[in-house]
């Protein structure tokens, strides 16, 4: 399975789950509670960095997308939709999706969680969460990196604004 990250290049291969959302907690952890948030496509990787910028142009020059692969033999599972809050989407975030992640990743069952992604109208893509704790951190691997993010084309009309 392919999976995308958007990080400081020195945090590529960091693995330990203590960045800003160990620290601040998010949309599918509490504060404290070590995770890492991968998304299923690249596409799904910079639109949720877009909910933290106000424009493309403010993405630190160390940040780079980080392509992973995972084993198939990892564990993962998908959240069914039906145990979906009806405002899991909403923006701050609600404490029912924290719950609901802080619940999975305390049980320690499995490596990846998938979930719908809230930058993407009606969840239509997916992001996964992914415990640390889990022995299965070991079937993850980054195959490589980029620094070009977006196409020049992209955002080409902020100039003319």
């Amino acid at each position: 399975m392919r999976l995308y990250r958007i990080c400081p290049e020195s945090y590529l291969e960091n693995y330990t789950g203590l960045g800003a959302s160990y620290t601040d907690g998010a949309r599918w952890n509490r504060p404290g509670q070590p995770v890492i948030y991968f998304a299923a496509s690249a596409a799904t990787a910079l639109l949720e960095m877009a909910n933290y910028l106000p424009s493309p142009r403010l993405i630190p020059k160390h940040y780079r997308l980080g392509i992973y692969e995972l084993e198939k033999t990892a564990s993962i599972t998908a959240l069914s939709e039906c145990k979906l809050p009806e405002n899991w989407a909403c923006f701050p975030y609600p404490r029912s999706t924290q719950q609901i992640g802080a619940e999975w990743l305390e049980k320690c069952e499995q490596f990846g969680l998938l979930v719908p992604s809230s930058a993407v109208p009606q969840g239509l893509e997916k992001i996964m969460i992914a415990n640390p704790r889990h022995p299965d951190i070991t079937y993850l691997k980054l195959v490589s990196s980029t620094a070009e993010l977006f196409n020049k084309r992209t955002f080409s009309g902020l100039d003319k604004i």
